[in-house]
C-alpha cells in the first residue's frame, strides 16, 4: 500500500476521512481487515486516533468489529441493500410527485448546486465528493416535499446505505463521464416541470442490481 500521510492537526478527523474514502474508493473492498498498525504507519500518526476513527466508522456501519480478530470493512449484503433502496425509492418519488408539476425555487436552486458540486467531483475524480454530492443532489429532492419527518427519514435511510455503496464511486464516475449524465437529466425534466419525464428518470436512476457485489474484492 502506499503512504497516505496527513499533517499533525485533527489526527482522528484526518484518519478518519482517509480510512473512509479507500473505503469508498474501493481500495478497502469488503471484509477488508484494517489493521491499526499498519494504518497507523500510513498514515503517520499514533494507533490512538486510528482506532478512535474506526470506532467513528463502525458507528456508521462502515465497518465491523469481530471480537478477537479485529476491524474489518463491512460485507456486502444484498437483501439488506435491497429493502433499503426499496424504502429510498417509495419516499424520494412520493416527495417528487408532491411537488411537480411546480417545484419550488428554493428547492431547484439546492439541486442545481448538489448537480454542480458532483460533476466537479467527477472532474477531479474525487469518489468521496461525488459520494456526499450525490446524497445532497437526492436528499434535496426529498426536502423540496417540505416534510421535515419525511426528510429526516429519508436521511436516515440514506445514511445506513452508504456502507454498501463501497467501491462504486468510481464506478459511477466512470459512467458519467461516457454520457450517463442521470443525475443531469432529472434535474432538467424537475425545472421542466415534466413530471412524467421526472418520475421516469428517477425510477431508472434508483433502480440498481441489489444482488450485485461491489466490484472489486476485498483483501484479507
Amino acid at each position: 500500500m502506499t503512504a497516505m500521510p496527513i499533517s499533525r492537526s485533527s489526527f482522528v478527523e484526518q484518519a478518519y476521512r482517509a480510512i473512509k474514502q479507500r473505503i469508498i474508493g474501493g481500495d478497502f473492498g469488503p471484509g477488508t481487515q484494517l489493521n491499526i498498525n499498519a494504518l497507523a504507519r500510513q498514515l503517520g500518526v499514533s494507533n490512538s486516533p486510528v482506532r478512535e476513527a474506526l470506532r467513528r466508522l463502525e458507528n456508521e456501519r462502515w465497518v465491523e468489529t469481530i471480537p478477537f480478530r479485529g476491524a474489518f470493512v463491512r460485507p456486502f449484503d444484498p437483501a439488506e441493500l435491497a429493502e433499503l433502496y426499496e424504502l429510498r425509492g417509495m419516499l424520494e418519488l412520493a416527495a417528487l410527485r408532491k411537488v411537480m408539476p411546480h417545484p419550488p425555487a428554493e428547492g431547484l436552486g439546492q439541486l442545481e448546486k448538489a448537480l454542480a458540486e458532483l460533476r466537479a467531483a467527477v472532474r477531479r475524480n474525487d469518489p468521496l465528493a461525488y459520494l456526499a454530492a450525490d446524497t445532497r443532489f437526492h436528499q434535496s429532492v426529498v426536502d423540496m416535499a417540505g416534510n421535515r419527518r419525511l426528510s429526516e427519514t429519508y436521511a436516515t435511510l440514506v445514511e445506513q446505505g452508504k456502507c454498501f455503496m463501497l467501491g462504486r464511486g468510481p464506478e459511477s464516475m466512470a459512467r458519467y463521464r461516457k454520457g450517463r449524465d442521470q443525475h443531469g437529466a432529472i434535474f432538467d425534466a424537475i425545472a421542466d416541470g415534466d413530471t412524467q419525464a421526472a418520475v421516469r428518470l428517477l425510477e431508472d436512476h434508483l433502480r440498481i442490481a441489489p444482488a450485485q457485489a461491489p466490484t472489486k474484492a476485498g483483501k484479507k
